[in-house]
């Protein structure tokens, strides 16, 4: 599907004509119709072939309706295996930015035996790294963990959660965990957003939008790919891919000998049921860019991420793929779009200042501050106004006990920091 920019003369809006708008309202509401839905027994799953499946159950001899089974998160498609439908209903009413492992082949899937829930899980340092809240309400919590704990018993594993929301922090400090605040998710609300209004468009953005949609000028043209829709198209995925694969090489070179954190290795195309892309064609008809846009249950919205250019686009191209998505979202009234984590510069915010550990914590993230180069990430945000309201914390979590030392490295194993580093 392909959407041809037309020129402006002011603001930063793509101008998109009413038709391809209106089939690109479409594919937003159908990506978002399962997550309005809150799946029973016997309730209806959106598979990747934009057909209805019911979902089949097997019995337990407990009588429970569901299996406990922990599989690589790598799973296809919606018609897989009937142990992936607990998970995915899971997904599609608690599902948030933090969860973005589940397109991660390092992250694997916990489900509970009894119906509780599910929670995506990576494994560094002999220790279970959660990411993100359980997929659960938070009165499952603890039956889940309770779960979780039997199954890593087994396998003789610590755990530790990364990226969790106040609601899981909360219930995290009532069982005297230790909780570090370490970010916040930075949430933009199409509906009211300032920049689509044009209040506070900033004139080099609305310039290089201009410049790029002219067909005179920049010639780029937009267009969106939605294989859980629209069906899968294998040369324009091997176009995505190679443009993900250049960037991740070149990026790495740039970044060699410093920090990487918070890094993600996304398999794009492992779930084309929650995932759609927005991409950026030259005159030559050639992908220079693109976005990824992964459904959020809990806020039935979207979480941008990647969002990239190839190494030959014109400046530019990232801030018209963000703008772009804001619009589509805002056409069917999408009112949460993520931009993701952005952590703190400093931990001031740690409670207990006085103690050892707190001050340890302190003063390593100091150090990956420094070495990580973090401080363009909120700059980079700000432009584009997001929603303060919207904004929310991101907490660590550490149980604690006489592994207190192996549960930290292992999250800073699945941060990408590298401890020797930051003390030379």
């Amino acid at each position: 599907m392909t959407l041809r920019g037309t020129q402006q003369t002011s603001g930063v809006t793509t101008a998109i004509p009413t038709t391809v708008d209106n089939t690109a309202r479409e594919v937003v509401q159908r990506m978002l119709w399962c997550t309005k839905v809150k799946p029973g027994v016997n309730d209806f799953s959106f598979d990747c072939y934009h057909s209805l499946a019911t979902s089949s159950q097997t019995s337990l001899s407990d009588g429970s309706s569901r299996r406990a089974y922990s599989s690589d998160g790598t799973f296809g498609h919606r018609c897989k295996e009937s142990e992936d439908d607990d998970f995915f209903r899971a997904y599609l009413q608690y599902s948030q930015a933090s969860h973005m492992g589940v397109l991660d082949p390092g992250y694997k899937i916990f489900t509970s035996q009894r119906g509780y829930g599910s929670l995506l899980y990576t494994i560094r340092n002999r220790t279970l790294v959660v990411s993100g809240n359980p997929l659960c309400p938070p009165h499952h919590f603890r039956p889940l963990l309770e779960e979780l704990r039997q199954f890593r018993t087994a396998n003789c594993w610590r755990i530790a959660f990364m990226g969790v929301s106040r609601t899981f922090a909360e219930h995290s400090q009532k069982q005297g965990w230790l909780v570090l605040p370490f970010g916040r998710e930075r949430v933009i609300n199409p509906t009211t957003n300032e920049v689509l209004q044009n209040k506070c468009a900033s004139k080099r953005m609305a310039s290089q939008n201009r410049q790029l949609l002219d067909s005179k000028r920049g010639g780029i043209t937009l267009g969106i790919y939605a294989p859980g829709i629209n069906g899968i198209e294998l040369e324009r995925e091997s176009e995505l891919q190679t443009i993900y694969d250049d960037w991740r090489e070149e990026r790495n070179c740039k970044k060699r000998g410093n920090l990487q954190t918070f890094v993600t290795v996304f398999d794009l195309f492992s779930r084309r049921d929650i995932t759609f892309f927005i991409y950026t064609r030259d005159r030559e008809e050639r992908i220079n860019g693109f976005a990824a846009l992964r459904t959020l249950g809990a806020s039935s919205g979207f979480h941008l991420d990647p969002c990239i250019a190839s190494s030959s686009a014109p400046r530019g191209i990232t801030d018209l793929l963000v703008i772009t998505a804001m619009k589509l979202l805002r056409g069917p009234g999408v009112s949460y779009l993520s931009l993701g984590y952005e952590p703190f510069l400093d931990l001031s915010k740690v409670p207990d200042k006085d103690c050892a550990t707190a001050r340890l914590a302190r003063e390593v993230y100091r150090r990956v501050v420094d070495s990580a180069q973090l401080r363009g990430k909120k700059p980079y945000n700000d432009k584009f106004r997001p929603d303060e309201e919207l904004s929310s914390g991101l907490y660590i979590v550490f149980p604690g006990g006489t592994s207190l030392l192996q549960q930290a490295v292992a999250v800073m194993h699945v941060a990408n920091i590298k401890i020797r580093r930051l003390f030379v």
